[in-house]
């Protein structure tokens, strides 16, 4: 089952990634319009114009997990499965992921009243990829909280503060992995994303799992939080100065997703630790 809130301001081998919850909140029903546009970077144009958002607010639904869902379902079978969505006038968004083969897929897709709009793979290669959790106030653009195992994916080189599965010298192996992406809701297009990742003792990129959808603050950045195996990484892409297990981090970034603005983990030090 979706969990849903409001806020304030194939075969399954990914497994669970964490606990299941929601940051932000709303409700899911039938319905909405979506708008949207072209992405930018942080500081440049903002997306181009349509309906505007909900007087509603940012609402949000996640699924530990994922749900198992298919371009070719009808906007009943989607609604039915338990796939994380949100539902805005006549327009309702899922995002759940799609079995081909032994591969995994994140899936986007829209409903316009029962008629599909459109139905995006925000990444096809050979890591297995899931769309868990989205935020949307009905306007241009929403959050998809994804995982994904493993790097060399089209979720890379999105302009987001950490742009790649492994980074720098970081090397990479195959762990499951946070990433948060901003996607125009028009067209479905996948404009900026961050991978969220951790780092153990030996410079290798180690597991890191969402908690729930992302927030959007009142000053428009945005919340994540996670759960990951070893040291979370800090600015720089350096590991935090930890004590103690548990792992449960907290990273804020500007809305683009391109800076990170603070950062915070339990039994952790951060260079830019949340107020």
């Amino acid at each position: 089952m979706a969990v849903i809130s409001q806020a304030a301001c194939g075969s399954d081998s990914q497994g669970s990634p964490g606990a299941a919850g929601a940051t932000t909140g709303g409700s899911a029903g039938a319905g909405g319009s979506a708008s949207g546009g072209a992405g930018a970077t942080d500081g440049s144009a903002a997306d181009a114009p349509g309906p505007g958002p909900s007087t509603d607010g940012w609402k949000s639904a996640y699924v530990d997990g994922g749900v198992r869902i298919g371009c070719g379902d009808s906007r009943e079978a989607v609604a039915g499965s338990g796939a994380p969505g949100l539902v805005f006038g006549n327009t309702a968004i899922y995002v759940g992921y799609e079995q081909s083969g032994q591969n995994q897929n994140p899936v986007f897709v829209r409903f316009d009243q029962d008629t599909q709009a459109y139905c995006e793979h925000h990444e096809s290669q050979g890591p297995d990829g899931r769309a868990v959790g989205i935020t949307w106030d009905g306007g241009a653009h929403a959050y998809v909280v994804y995982t994904v195992v493993g790097g060399g994916t089209s979720l890379e080189g999105k302009g987001g503060w950490v742009p790649s599965y492994a980074p720098g010298s970081m090397s990479g192996g195959g762990p499951k992995v946070s990433y948060v992406g901003r996607v125009e809701t028009t067209h479905g297009t996948l404009q900026t994303g961050t991978f969220v990742i951790a780092v153990n003792s030996d410079n290798h990129v180690n597991s890191h799992a969402p908690r729930g959808a992302v927030t959007v603050l009142a000053d428009g950045n945005v919340e994540f939080l996670g759960s990951s195996a070893h040291k979370p990484i800090d600015e720089g892409w350096k590991p935090m100065s930890c004590t103690d297990y548990p792992f449960d981090s907290r990273y804020r970034f500007s809305p683009y997703l391109a800076t990170l603005v603070c950062a915070d983990c339990t039994n952790c030090r951060s260079q830019k630790p949340c107020p």
